[in-house]
């Protein structure tokens, strides 16, 4: 049986101009990473800026021209934590140009958002709850890791050790930690809310 050719509507489905955003804010990445790696850290936070930006616009053209996808609910969070991991890889590569943030710094937020991408593929084959939703906590982690990524930038620009930086680290470190713990105590109630409704034993 031949299958069907992809109509014109499942194009347009993927060729919308919130999707499009998306994905130019994914290919802002690897710019980003060149550019702070060469040391030209004025391209590298203008990079990083329009990434913010994109971020910004996609969802809110999305509501606006009514235009959510499938695909764009997909591709928001994998740019988001394309851009955000490759900030705290690179930051963390000392060279003739940059200062580095510690090593274990970035450690802690790679590992945060790895163990939580992991547990909640575990938890979803086992018990089939997908209804995973961002926590406060993890959204002032974010936001907080973002703030020391401009800071950062900043002091790279101006060529100074920005007197903010330590803190900074210190917040980073401190809501990272918190938030992954959170999480799992959150996932964990969430869960257990969705068994019983749906009537499956608990362990």
């Amino acid at each position: 049986m031949r299958s069907r050719a992809p109509s014109d509507d499942h194009y347009r489905d993927i060729l919308t101009l919130p999707n499009l955003i998306t994905l130019l804010r994914i290919l802002l990445v690897p710019v980003f990473v060149v550019c702070f790696l060469r040391g030209w850290f004025w391209w590298a936070t203008l990079a990083f800026t329009l990434a913010g930006l994109s971020d910004a616009m996609d969802g809110w053209l999305a509501r606006r021209l009514q235009a959510q996808s499938q695909l764009g609910q997909a591709l928001d969070p994998i740019a988001d934590k394309l851009l955000m991991l490759s900030s705290y890889i690179v930051m963390a590569i000392p060279t003739e140009a940059n200062v580095p943030i510690p090593w274990w710094l970035s450690g802690v937020v790679i590992g945060r958002d790895v163990g939580i991408v992991l547990t909640a593929a575990i938890i979803a084959q086992l018990t089939g709850f997908r209804d995973f939703k961002p926590s406060l906590p993890g959204k002032v982690s974010t936001f907080c890791q973002v703030v020391l990524i401009v800071v950062y930038l900043i002091a790279q620009v101006w060529a100074v050790v920005h007197p903010l930086l330590p803190g900074c680290v210190a917040v980073v470190f401190g809501m990272t930690v918190y938030s992954g713990l959170h999480y799992i105590w959150f996932v964990t109630r969430e869960v257990r809310e969705f068994r019983r409704r749906t009537g499956d034993s608990l362990p």
